[in-house]
């Protein structure tokens, strides 16, 4: 797994999903103030990801400025920039908070699963803090072809 962490400022949310989305430790909150993302650069050894040229003035942390607009092209930047094309560990992470998914039998998460969702599928993971359920849906295989496209 990736030692390389990250933190994103207010305006690169769907960035920070995408990087969560391949494994990559990626603090973000859509309330995060300035101030406090680069305490959180600089205690957590994060690199900051913004658009920000407001970082540039720190040399206490590690900075990286997006150039993009598009999240595809913002990911393609980063992955590029940090040259992460062979540290990716999909799926492992919540997109929602961050932590690291655990595997979960069926019978532990049933009771919260759609009908459709619970006859269909036999695999599952779970988010320890907010609690969500992941599965290899349909949405799985769209987005290991999405991934295929930064993989170098």
């Amino acid at each position: 797994m990736s030692t390389i962490r990250f933190c994103a400022d207010v305006h690169l949310g769907k960035l920070a999903r995408l990087l969560r989305m391949l494994g990559f430790d990626t603090a973000y909150q859509n309330n995060f103030f300035k101030e406090e993302l680069h305490e959180i650069a600089r205690s957590e050894h994060r690199s900051l990801l913004s658009k920000s040229d407001y970082f540039s003035k720190f040399s206490d942390i590690d900075f990286f400025k997006i150039k993009n607009f598009d999240p595809d092209q913002q990911l393609k930047e980063v992955v590029e920039h940090f040259h992460l094309h062979e540290l990716f560990n999909p799926f492992t992470r919540c997109l929602y908070c961050n932590e690291i998914l655990e595997k979960k039998e069926k019978s532990e998460v049933e009771n919260i699963l759609l009908p459709e969702t619970k006859k269909s599928f036999s695999e599952f993971w779970q988010c320890p803090s907010c609690r969500k359920i992941y599965w290899k849906g349909s949405h799985y295989e769209r987005m290991k072809k999405w991934i295929q496209k930064f993989s170098g």
